[in-house]
C-alpha cells in the first residue's frame, strides 16, 4: 500500500482490525511503498525491492466504464457522468445514468460511492423515472441518508463500520453473517421466477442498512 497504513480509506478503527486480521492470517504486508512495475514473474516496488510472484492481483482502485467519455459533460476524477437526483445526466436532455457510471450526490453531501449499495437503488429509480419521463409523470427523487461498509476479510471474519465516519459496529463472525446475506441474498434478484416478484423487486424504494447478523452466546457486535 501506497499510504503508511493498510485500508486508510476504511477509518482508524476498521484498520485496527484489518490490521490484527492480515497478521492473524500471516499476511505480509507493505505500506509507503509503490509498485513500479509488473511483469509476469512479478512486482518490482519503488524501493528497489523485487517480489517475485505467479499470480498478481490488482487492487489499486477503480475507474467508470469508457462508455461516459462519449458523453460531453461533467466528470469527476473516476470517470463517472455527473448526474442529479432524478439520475439525470446534467448538461444533457432525455438521457439517464446510474450505477458505477454515474456520480450523484445522495443526501446533500456525499457522493454515490461504486458499490451495491449506490449502484442497485440508483438503477431502479433511473429505470422508474426513465418510464416515468415517456409518459408523462412525476419523477422521484434519490435520497439516501444512510451509509455502511461491510469488508469481507476471509477466515477473520468481516468487519461493519455504519456512517460515512465508518464506525466499527460488528466484527468477526458477526459481520460476516451479515455480508453472506449481502452477497447470497441482498444483491439478487428473487430467484423463483414469478414476474410478480421480480418486478417488485425492481421497484424504486431504498432499503434499510443491512441487519446486523447476532448469533447467540456471540458478543461480536460493538
Amino acid at each position: 500500500d501506497a499510504s503508511s497504513t493498510i485500508g486508510s480509506d476504511m477509518g482508524a478503527q476498521a484498520c485496527a482490525v484489518i490490521d490484527r486480521s492480515l497478521q492473524s492470517l500471516g499476511v505480509e504486508t507493505r505500506t509507503g511503498v509503490a509498485i513500479t512495475s509488473v511483469d509476469t514473474a512479478g512486482v518490482t516496488l519503488a524501493n528497489g525491492q523485487r517480489i517475485s510472484a505467479a499470480t498478481v492481483i490488482w487492487c489499486a482502485g477503480m475507474r467508470a466504464n469508457d462508455l461516459g467519455r462519449s458523453l460531453p459533460v461533467e466528470k469527476d476524477r473516476l470517470g463517472r457522468v455527473a448526474v442529479d437526483e432524478f439520475m439525470r445526466v446534467k448538461g444533457l436532455n432525455n438521457v439517464y445514468a446510474a450505477g458505477d457510471v454515474a456520480w450523484a450526490v445522495l443526501d446533500g453531501t456525499h457522493s454515490s460511492v461504486m458499490s451495491c449499495q449506490h449502484g442497485r437503488p440508483m438503477g431502479r429509480y433511473a429505470g422508474h423515472n426513465v418510464a416515468a419521463d415517456i409518459m408523462g409523470k412525476p419523477l422521484l427523487p434519490l435520497l439516501i441518508d444512510w451509509y455502511t461498509t461491510i469488508l469481507d476479510l476471509g477466515p477473520s471474519g468481516a468487519v461493519y463500520t455504519m456512517g460515512w465516519d465508518r464506525q466499527v459496529v460488528a466484527t468477526g463472525d458477526v459481520a460476516k453473517q451479515t455480508k453472506h446475506t449481502i452477497n447470497s441474498q441482498r444483491i439478487y434478484p428473487p430467484l423463483t421466477g414469478n414476474r410478480k416478484e421480480i418486478l417488485a423487486a425492481a421497484a424504486p424504494t431504498i432499503q434499510a442498512p443491512p441487519e446486523i447478523k447476532q448469533k447467540e452466546h456471540d458478543s461480536e457486535a460493538v
